[in-house]
């Protein structure tokens, strides 16, 4: 009788939760939301799909039969949803944010979204859940037999327990896979979840308030001789428990599907944090009475994982009996269901999709029936799933209880544990670590946990009596000795490190890389339609879209996201970047300029790498962790080299052992100077010195430290020098003819040197100014955004910079070649003061100094150009390094000369290194890495050029004074310059660009025509005659054009066709006296390449000034 309202009870059950599902399902998708504060509720009462019959029948016996041995199954959750929240806070947010339909998803996306880690923590899960599925069988066929003893004469335990397999196998099919996207958008689900925890709680409420009842009638002596509690049970087996049930609150597919997949939002309401504590606070304290009725009153011959059954069948309590019935078949289906629904989800993304339908997911098939066939795997699954918990509970229900079981299934969802919290906390875990932890981390848990309790026998290796002890501590031990190991040594790739930047470094939650397409919405609706149906579909987008609107970034997001509910993560993000690659809308603009950029750029590097290919020294660089990086040709044919020695990565340390070892020398001798050479390079000492090699080849060998760490060393062949100048001592004459033909192969390969340097920073000129220009356009593009923003800042300053060591190895070129020579003239050095005042000017105020110019009358005889380039790059390290004060530049009277001073609050300049900073690439100690080294080597070359001296004063901690002693031809004031024309606004002007660099035509006119001008672009005269037959407002010209053709010629062809001379500016990569004289031929501004876009724009709106003042302005220079 009792078994059969079991039956009809448990069938007017589950009808009551398919009802209430629908009935959510239907609401959601009609538009009626739940209430934040409903929603939040149900939420946190989902969490306890933890609690499963472990929780309900066998966290009773486990307190029966080892006391406090219970509550770390309650403990460990509680701790991480407390002490730990910080941490679910962070997975939650980036759960969402990587669109993660599992915890297979999840680890994927964290380790380089790789493919194999998914399919690994799919199999562990499968097998790790195994021990859990078939411990809520045997929960509830050990129920239903205890409600009807009688039962068991006409069918076996193992037959009814087969029977509940089926109809749990039936239930989750129906249940948990209605249709095909069903990760995270499961309303219903979790609300019959969260039903089901109120019925969970409530039955055992009810039986712990009977429990008490009881108690209170029965003698205190019995109670105390019965309470199986102990401080002494509070051992390690305790703090294990405790440690896999924290690890299992997080790791168990099922809780991470319910607390972060089907998490409505990414960030967690106070109601949501500790409801799900609370709620398990309560259930561990109902036990206590539980227990101590159970020991007291039943016979001694009531298996303690019976106890909440027996206790109302022993008293007759039919009514109570069956809600318990109600609440641990509740406990059983609950996890049953949210668990084929995870599992199912996981194995047929991660294992069965790639293999199965990849020719689909890659868009090479058809996929109209997909999303139909992935919901018969999803259901075959489930299905195979019930069946192999059934033969787990075959070889393992008779030997082992409930809590045996569950411990079983919470060590193996362990093993995710390493990965999940380094991962989120620390960069350093990469894919091959991952793999290695769990590798090891799962055999050991076979080896040590399952093989043993199957064949009864003890473990092959124990550090502890107790066996999950051991186990537990060595398969974690192992996963996380492997995970670190696996990550020191295996490769990281690209994908890696920016997934480990993404995930420890986490950006605002939910923002995440989007798709640029020229989709529609309607191609959306097609795409779902053929995964989830037209119906679903169209839901999906609702109204609010049109089909013929441009899918936008959200849309796109939007449909992913729902795709990857069908056929996981990566699989989704493979489809969707295969279905929508080619067309960039709405930012085509900005992908277009980063391509073009990135080219351009790309091509300046590899200019840069020939300079250094054919140069005769062998040059090598090694990373602050001494290991080789950057090397040329040269370098590898000196030493004889192997490949295998010669790649990136190689440990210096090898190659210095490579090079001993064929001198002969012994292997402790070797070992010694491979400390000390390490020492000297990584304490960044500078060292010159000459070595000769076994094969009689003498190196002279220079080491300098590499800004930011590292080393690098030149090695030139001196083989040559050294021995004519051992000859000399023999022979006068031949020592005197080698030695001259030496210094002439010498000078000879400096001037040949010298000349590439020019040329290749000519070259590099060009690109350089597209790319600034791009730059410019890309800022304006993204105006708003502040990450693009910095990172497009970020992009102009490290151009910049390029321009800036191109022009100083262009200087230092000219001035060792003798290509500069003086041209004295009279110069005002007030004219001088005033160019650098407006140049420093603002960004001295940026860093917050004080910039003084003092004015002068002094006039002076020498050549102005290189006397402003001495001031220019003296005033420029005092702005570069000095962090707070002020900087002044003037002069001072000494007699009938003058000084000429620039003054600063810097950090100061030790005696000592005074010297040393006037030599290449020497930088003073300061934080301050920007510049590049160069500036005081121009500045001695061009002082010698001028026959002036460079006198250094300075103080360290107070500041520093350089000074240049010059003579006065006279004094006169300077007559005033008329005031500037007030800028005119230039938006709607007419202006004509001619170059023939097609890269700098679109970046220019990019930037233009988002300064609002009308541009028109022509590549030679030709082209101009057709594109713009009347004059425009400014006219832009490059001055070496193809075919001989120079803009200054085309400028003068085409005036005497428009017949007026607009103004121009003449903006070239040449800075000799012929684009000068262009310039003033022209009457037009010379501005150099690579142009700042500011300069630029203040030019142009001076040009519209005199065009609307109809005038043209005496030709000039301007430097970007």
């Amino acid at each position: 009788m009792l078994f059969g309202a079991a039956i009809l009870a448990a069938t007017l059950y589950l009808a009551l939760l398919f009802w209430l599902a629908a009935r959510q399902d239907r609401l959601g998708q009609s538009g009626h939301a739940l209430s934040r504060r409903r929603r939040d509720w149900i939420y946190g009462l989902s969490l306890a799909v933890y609690c499963t019959s472990w929780t309900f029948f066998g966290g009773v016996g486990s307190a029966a039969s080892a006391g406090w041995h219970y509550l770390p199954i309650y403990l460990g959750p509680i701790l991480v949803f407390t002490v730990g929240y910080g941490l679910v806070r962070r997975i939650l947010a980036q759960a969402k944010a990587q669109h993660s339909t599992s915890i297979a998803d999840f680890l994927s996306a964290r380790y380089g979204k790789s493919a194999l880690v998914a399919a690994l923590v799919t199999v562990i899960a499968t097998i790790g859940s195994l021990p859990y599925m078939a411990l809520q069988l045997q929960s509830v066929g050990a129920t239903l037999l205890a409600l009807d003893p009688d039962l068991q004469s006409s069918v076996s335990a193992d037959e009814l327990v087969l029977l509940v397999a089926g109809s749990m196998a039936l239930f989750a099919i129906l249940f948990g896979s209605r249709r095909g996207d069903s990760a995270g958008d499961n309303a219903g689900l979790v609300l019959t979840i969260a039903v089901e925890s109120v019925v969970k709680l409530l039955a055992l409420l009810a039986v712990a308030a009977f429990a008490l009842m009881l108690i209170f009638a029965t003698e205190s002596t019995t109670m105390a001789e019965a309470s199986p509690f102990s401080a002494t049970q509070i051992d390690a087996r305790f703090a294990i428990l405790t440690l896999i049930a924290a690890c299992a609150a997080l790791c168990l597919p099922r809780q991470f599907h319910m607390t972060f997949v089907e998490a409505q939002t990414d960030r967690a309401s106070h109601t949501m944090q500790w409801l799900f504590p609370g709620y398990l606070l309560l259930t561990s304290l109902v036990i206590v009475p539980i227990v101590l009725a159970g020991l007291a009153i039943l016979p001694a011959s009531t298996p303690s994982d019976m106890i909440v059954m027996a206790l109302p069948l022993a008293s007759g309590n039919e009514a109570l009996a069956l809600f318990v019935f109600i609440g641990g078949f509740a406990a059983s289906t609950g996890m049953i269901v949210v668990a084929s629904v995870a599992l199912s989800a996981m194995i047929t993304n991660d294992l069965v999709s790639p293999l199965v339908f990849r020719r689909e997911l890659r868009g090479r098939g058809d996929r109209s029936r997909l999303a139909t066939r992935l919901l018969m795997v999803r259901r075959l699954v489930i299905a195979a799933l019930l069946f192999f918990a059934y033969l787990f509970y075959l070889g393992f229900g008779a030997a082992a209880n409930l809590a045996g079981l569950g411990t079983l299934a919470f060590a193996a969802m362990a093993q995710f544990a390493p990965g999940l919290v380094l991962g989120m906390v620390s960069r350093h875990g990469n894919r091959v670590g991952m793999v290695c932890g769990l590798v090891a981390g799962f055999v050991c848990w076979l080896t040590l946990l399952i093989l043993p309790s199957a064949t009864g026998q003890a473990p092959p290796l124990a550090i502890h009596p107790d066996m999950l002890v051991s186990g537990v501590l060595l398969s974690l031990g192992a996963n996380v000795a492997a995970y670190w190991a696996g990550s020191a040594f295996g490769r990281e790739t690209l994908v890696d490190a920016a997934q480990a930047a993404a995930f420890v470094a986490m950006t605002p939650p939910g923002t995440r890389p989007s798709f640029a397409t020229s989709k529609r919405v309607g191609d959306i609706r097609l795409l779902l339609a053929q995964f989830v149906g037209q119906k679903r579909a169209l839901e999906t987008l609702g109204d609010a879209y049109r089909d013929d609107a441009p899918a936008d970034q959200e849309v796109m997001a939007l449909a992913e996201r729902t795709i990857a509910g069908v056929v996981g993560t990566p699989s989704a993000r493979m489809l969707m970047a295969s279905w929508s690659q080619g067309d960039p809308v709405p930012l085509e603009k900005v992908v277009a300029m980063f391509d073009e950029t990135n080219r351009r750029l790309t091509f300046s590097g590899d200019l840069l790498q020939l300079a250094i290919e054919n140069i005769d020294q062998g040059v090598a660089l090694v990373d602050a962790d001494m290991n080789l990086v950057a090397w040329n040709s040269r370098y590898q044919e000196m030493f004889g080299l192997p490949d295998e020695l010669a790649s990136v990565g190689t440990p210096i340390a090898e190659l210095i052992r490579f090079n001993l070892r064929l001198g002969g020398t012994d292997e402790d001798e070797i070992e010694r100077q491979i400390a000390r050479r390490l020492d000297h390079m990584r304490a960044g000492r500078t060292h010159r010195m000459e070595r000769e090699q076994p094969d009689g080849r003498i190196m002279l060998i220079v080491g300098n430290p590499a800004p930011g760490g590292g080393y690098v060393t030149s090695y030139s062949d001196v083989t040559a020098e050294r021995r004519a100048e051992q000859a000399l001592e023999q022979k006068v004459a031949e020592r005197t003819r080698q030695l001259m033909e030496a210094n002439e192969k010498l000078e000879a390969a400096t001037q040949s040197k010298t000349r590439f340097l020019a040329a290749a920073s000519h070259d590099l000129i060009q690109p350089l100014n597209a790319a600034r220009l791009f730059a410019s356009a890309l800022g304006e593009e993204v105006r708003g955004r502040d990450q693009l923003e910095r990172l497009v800042r970020d992009l102009d300053g490290s151009i910049s910079s390029a321009d800036r060591l191109i022009r100083a190895l262009l200087d230092i070129s000219k001035l060792d070649g003798g290509g500069i020579e003086p041209k004295p003239e009279p110069v005002a050095l007030e004219e001088i003061f005033c160019e650098i005042e407006r140049e420093f000017a603002v960004q001295a105020e940026e860093k917050g100094l004080r910039f003084r110019c003092v004015l002068t009358s002094a006039w002076l005889h020498t050549d102005r150009a290189l006397l402003a380039s001495i001031t220019r790059n003296l005033v420029s390290n005092a702005v570069r390094y000095t962090e707070e004060g002020a900087v002044l530049l003037g002069v001072r009277r000494t007699g009938e000369d003058i000084s000429l001073c620039v003054y600063d609050t810097g950090p100061g300049i030790a005696e000592k290194d005074v010297e040393r900073l006037f030599g290449e690439f020497q930088r003073g100690a300061s934080s301050n890495r920007e510049g590049l080294g160069l500036g005081l080597a121009i500045v001695r070359r061009i002082a010698a050029l001028l026959d002036v001296e460079i006198v250094t004063r300075s103080v360290i901690g107070k500041g520093s004074r350089f000074s240049a002693s010059l003579p006065v031809l006279r004094w006169q004031t300077r007559p005033k310059a008329k005031p500037k024309r007030r800028a005119s606004a230039i938006a709607d002007a007419r202006v004509l660009v001619v170059d023939n660099d097609p890269a700098v035509l679109s970046a220019t006119s990019a930037v233009l025509s988002k300064w609002g001008l009308q541009v028109t672009c022509a590549g030679s005269l030709a082209e101009a005659r057709a594109v713009c037959p009347a004059a425009p407002d400014v006219a832009i010209m490059d001055f070496r054009l193809d075919d001989d053709e120079r803009g200054d010629g085309v400028y003068d062809a085409l005036t005497k066709e428009w017949r007026v001379r607009p103004p121009a500016i003449l903006l070239t990569a040449e800075a000799g006296e012929e684009t000068e004289a262009a310039a003033k031929r022209m009457g037009a501004n010379r501005l150099l390449k690579p142009s700042s876009p500011a300069a630029l724009r203040a030019l142009i709106s001076d040009c519209i000034s005199r065009t609307q003042a109809g005038g043209q302005a005496s030709a000039g220079s301007a430097v970007p």
